[in-house]
């Protein structure tokens, strides 16, 4: 099939609903659904100037509400954001350049305006370039990079933020950072990253209802 991909079949074209959604433009931001609606915080700029800390909200991805101009969090560049138990959850992350710097603080936060620090210094080692998920009723960090280490292999689980909890196992994929974390059909995923070399690995973690005691596969 000239022009396409076999099987491929025909569909809408996408939609650009703004070209300027009101916020700085950004990478590295964090992003996520919460509360049905569309949330980006933090993120990268400029190296010459700071990164932005702030926290938008929006219905439709056209008009957007900024309900917190300057977070007290300061790990807005690479930042982990997740909507769990009703809250929203940043942690991790930290700056690539110009200065480098990793962290591994928890924040949450009910409404993106008022922010609770948790902890300072979670058990697992500051990272960024990692992924989190909800799973099973806990929040999940898993892999990651740091200076001082290189790759991360591990994976932490914690139902309040503050309780972090190393997952072990026989089995796991090799430490890698970029990849991706997903939750489909009651099962942790994670696929991709950089394992000493690009890769196109996919895992996946089930566990059963009389948690601890897991199969991975």
């Amino acid at each position: 099939m000239e022009g396409g991909v076999v099987g491929s079949l025909s569909s809408e074209p996408w939609q650009c609903v703004t070209r300027e959604a009101g916020w700085q433009p950004r990478d590295s931001q964090g992003e996520f659904v919460h509360d049905n609606q569309l949330w980006v915080l933090g993120g990268w700029f400029d190296p010459q100037l700071p990164n932005p800390r702030d926290v938008w909200k929006s219905a439709d991805g056209v008009n957007w509400t900024c309900v917190c101009k300057e977070a007290p969090w300061l790990h807005s560049d690479i930042p982990v954001a997740l909507s769990y138990d009703g809250r929203i959850w940043i942690f991790g992350g930290g700056s690539w350049k110009p200065d480098h710097r990793e962290r591994n603080d928890v924040w949450c936060s009910e409404d993106g305006e008022q922010w609770t620090q948790i902890t300072d210094a979670a058990p697992w080692q500051s990272r960024i370039w990692f992924s989190a998920v909800g799973y099973r009723d806990h929040m999940w960090v898993l892999g990651g990079w740091s200076a001082e280490h290189g790759n991360f292999g591990d994976a932490w689980y914690s139902r309040n933020g503050a309780d972090w909890h190393a997952y072990e196992t026989d089995l796991c994929w090799a430490p890698r950072h970029e990849q991706s974390g997903l939750v489909l059909h009651d099962r942790i995923w994670i696929a991709g990253g950089f394992a000493d070399k690009l890769d196109s690995e996919v895992w996946s973690l089930s566990l059963p209802t009389d948690w601890p005691g897991a199969e991975i596969s």
